[in-house]
């Protein structure tokens, strides 16, 4: 019992961590299912399934509110179930992937419930804007958490009961080593789905060399993934400072000049508000327009010492709103904020409705897409290797980052006010878009072969003559596919995989049970494994 209460509780720090501050981004199956082990007393199962989970999940985020496969709750629930199986490691791997693909898919059916009760909770809250009532407002805007929390934490707990019990090891005594053999060559295989993934949102025609680049690093230079990665920023550097730089756009030198009303005090609240707590009440009419709003009453409740201005402020501020938390989101609130005590209420309704569009993009591409899909890479071809540093490594490239850049965006935003707009119209995120791209692509090049494991075991006889005699000689193909290309079943894995994705138009849901079936009934045969039996 103290167990599933303790994975509970994490479910539930895991899906506030994501909604909040993204300390460590803590919903990534990398992170989920990697203190999940620890809790149930197994971190190398834990890291391992966490690690796989991950590396089919890159580049899969909500993007909009998009409901997607929960693998935070897949890794947490696959981790406690494998750890009450039977047999070693690799079995209880198996078996936790065996359960997480399928729960994670099934329990995003559960994702649209909890948004939708959140989305009658918002109408409560446009009462207390009307009334000037803070405090009920930031009730509603709390109270959003709990079907957010409710939708994973009561499936953690029941799961967590089941693993307890001793079923689960009743039932996986007797399943089939052949089984076994291929889910373990399936996890091995999924990787490739996110990979694919990945390469599909991103401009593969136009970066497609890159990916060479990272590949002939890795397969014919043995040089190791973070050197991968900085030989990526290197490529960066060098294509971002070759390409021709826009004019810069005229800024305005003056802002209205108004008495500061707001104290350092003030400003600081507003955005710990919405550091902390910027999607709680994510829901499908406003999505984050509750966040915003109980993130700007504070400076609210100063500037409009009158309570029907200061109503009126809140209710501006309910309106839609939705855009990149991480890059975006701080930026707006800084503006916001300034014009508002710039007597300019006009202007910060005007900006937010400007900028939430392109830097939602923007953001987006940068943050999830590229960033953490390089650092969560990193982490998990560490993690499965069994070193702890992978998912440590993750967590602390979320925490420092992530945090300052968001300060750093609040106040750059708040100084400057009207001149933020002009600011960005200079390109320098476009440049920074263009950078992260071409890092990412070189680190997808070493990636996919130090990630995607697969071998063939098959082999073929061959009679050759020596000294006159003939003699029958047994070649495995691996060999000659290694002195053909190395590294080419994991190559053409992926490759299969995007054209199912870009060509087929296949949805990934889809993909990832074609993969599953072609891994477990390749690996049950014996055709193929993860890697070269030893002899």
């Amino acid at each position: 019992m103290i167990v599933a209460l303790a994975l509970t509780l994490w479910a539930i720090i895991c899906t506030y961590d994501v909604l909040g501050p993204f300390l460590l981004f803590a919903g990534r199956p990398l992170v989920a299912g990697s203190v999940a082990g620890l809790i149930i007393g197994d971190p190398l199962l834990g890291m391992a399934i966490g690690a796989t989970l991950e590396l089919v999940a890159l580049g899969v985020y909500q993007y909009g509110g998009a409901t997607i496969p929960d693998y935070q709750t897949g890794a947490i629930v696959g981790t406690a179930l494998a750890g009450s199986a039977a047999g070693p490691l690799s079995a209880q791997v198996a078996v936790g992937i065996a359960v997480a693909l399928p729960a994670a898919i099934l329990l995003s059916a559960l994702d649209p419930v909890g948004k939708m009760i959140t989305t009658g909770l918002v109408h409560r809250a446009d009462h207390y804007a009307a009334s000037g009532d803070a405090r009920g407002l930031a009730r509603i805007h709390w109270l959003g958490l709990v079907p957010w929390c409710g939708v994973r934490a009561i499936p953690t707990f029941l799961a967590a009961l089941t693993a307890s019990s001793g079923v689960v090891e009743n039932l996986t005594k007797g399943i089939p080593q052949g089984f076994v053999n291929g889910m373990t060559l399936a996890g091995s295989l999924l990787p490739a789905v996110g990979f694919a993934l990945l390469l599909s949102m991103m401009q593969l025609s136009r970066y497609w060399y890159l990916l060479l680049i990272g590949f002939v690093a890795f397969a014919y230079m043995d040089v190791p993934v973070l050197g991968i990665a900085m030989l990526g920023v290197a490529i960066a550097f060098l294509v971002v400072g070759r390409a021709d730089r826009p004019a810069p756009a005229p800024v305005p030198e003056e802002v209205s000049e108004v008495d500061r009303r707001l104290t350092d005090q003030d400003v600081r609240r507003s955005f710990r508000r919405y550091f902390w707590s910027s999607q709680i009440s994510w829901n499908y009419e406003r999505m984050q327009g509750l966040g915003f709003a109980y993130a700007m009453e504070p400076v609210l409740r100063k500037l409009y010492p009158d309570k029907q201005d200061y109503a009126l402020g809140l209710q501006r501020h309910m309106q839609f709103f939705n855009t990149s938390v991480l890059v975006g989101g701080p930026l707006i609130l800084g503006s916001a904020i300034a014009l508002e005590e710039a007597r300019s209420p006009e202007s910060a309704e005007g900006t937010k409705v400007a900028l939430m569009g392109p830097l939602a993009g923007i953001g987006d591409t940068l943050v999830f897409a590229l960033y953490n899909s390089i650092v969560f890479t990193i982490g998990a071809s560490l993690a499965l290797q069994g070193n702890w540093f992978g998912p440590a490594f993750a967590m602390v490239m979320v925490l420092v980052p992530y945090a300052l850049v968001r300060r750093w965006q609040f106040r750059f935003a708040y100084r400057e006010g009207k001149r933020l707009a002009a600011r960005f119209a200079i390109g320098a995120l476009d440049r920074l878009s263009q950078g992260a791209t071409v890092l990412g692509f070189v680190v997808l090049g070493g990636f996919i072969p130090l990630s995607v494991k697969v071998v063939t075991t098959l082999t073929y006889r061959q009679t050759t003559s020596v000294d006159g005699q003939q003699v029958t000689q047994t070649v495995p193909i691996q060999e000659r596919l290694d002195d053909l290309l190395p590294h080419l079943l994991p190559v053409l894995v992926t490759a299969g995989a995007y054209l199912l994705l870009t060509k087929a138009r296949l949805k990934p849901v889809l993909v990832i049970g074609i993969v599953v079936a072609v891994g477990v009934t390749l690996g049950w045969l014996g055709w193929f494994a993860p890697a070269v039996p030893k002899s």
